[in-house]
């Protein structure tokens, strides 16, 4: 199933960046390690033929992925990262890849993502509620993966720290007050990248539905286990 090879391809995303968080820099580079992994997925990797004609009177078409960046989503909207149910990719007729009303195709996933640099992480996890409900099949998944790293080096008790955690505090609240449509799926992912602290064993904290669960980066299986809970 497609899904269950999807969810794998985001647990390895999320569990290299917790053990490496300086490979990635901004939101941009989260979605490119996620869309070169979804790449692997055969079905993925392959090219799908479009209804679009390779010239006139051609009897072939173009072919194009199942896989698109800042695919269009109506509205004068970007969807991250998008992917087509193999069956819908034919009804594009025309070479911006939207059907024969000119409407873009309702991908059966899509992803947004956000990282410590996004503004208003409230508004805009909402926002992204909103985009998925809009453009996702009724039988998809949308995904929202937010990954913030905690880059404050100051230590416990010192004004920078208490103003971070303050930070922290919101970033978290957002995730856990939020009730979630059908079909939306969500990891946040909190990692104290920047702490010096000797004893401080939890550098990483995982959104497991009710809390932020602090959790050793070493401890692979269980931040895997966490991470699937949310996926399914």
């Amino acid at each position: 199933m497609l899904k269950n090879k999807i969810d794998i391809a985001i647990i390895n995303v999320c569990t290299n960046v917790i053990s490496e968080p300086l490979i990635t820099f901004s939101e941009a580079d989260l979605q490119l390690l996620l869309a070169e992994e979804l790449r692997k997925i055969p079905i993925i990797k392959k090219l799908h033929a479009t209804s679009v004609n390779r010239g006139k009177d051609s009897e072939t078409q173009y072919k194009t992925s199942l896989l698109h960046r800042e695919y269009g989503g109506g509205k004068n909207t970007r969807i991250d990262i998008v992917i087509f149910d193999p069956k819908d990719v034919e009804s594009i007729e025309k070479t911006n890849l939207v059907n024969q009303d000119g409407n873009y195709l309702k991908p059966k996933y899509a992803f947004e993502m956000g990282t410590e640099k996004s503004r208003d992480i409230g508004n805009h996890f909402i926002n992204d509620i909103k985009k998925l409900e809009d453009v996702v099949k009724p039988d998809g998944t949308g995904y929202i993966i937010h990954i913030q790293k905690d880059v404050t080096v100051s230590k416990s008790g010192t004004g920078r720290r208490i103003k971070t955690e303050g930070k922290v505090n919101i970033f978290k609240n957002v995730f856990k007050v939020q009730k979630l449509p059908d079909g939306i799926k969500v990891i946040a992912i909190l990692l104290r990248t920047a702490r010096q602290q000797k004893r401080m064993r939890n550098k990483c904290e995982i959104f497991n539905g009710k809390d932020f669960q602090a959790i050793n980066i070493n401890s692979k299986e269980k931040i895997n286990k966490i991470i699937l809970s949310q996926l399914q």
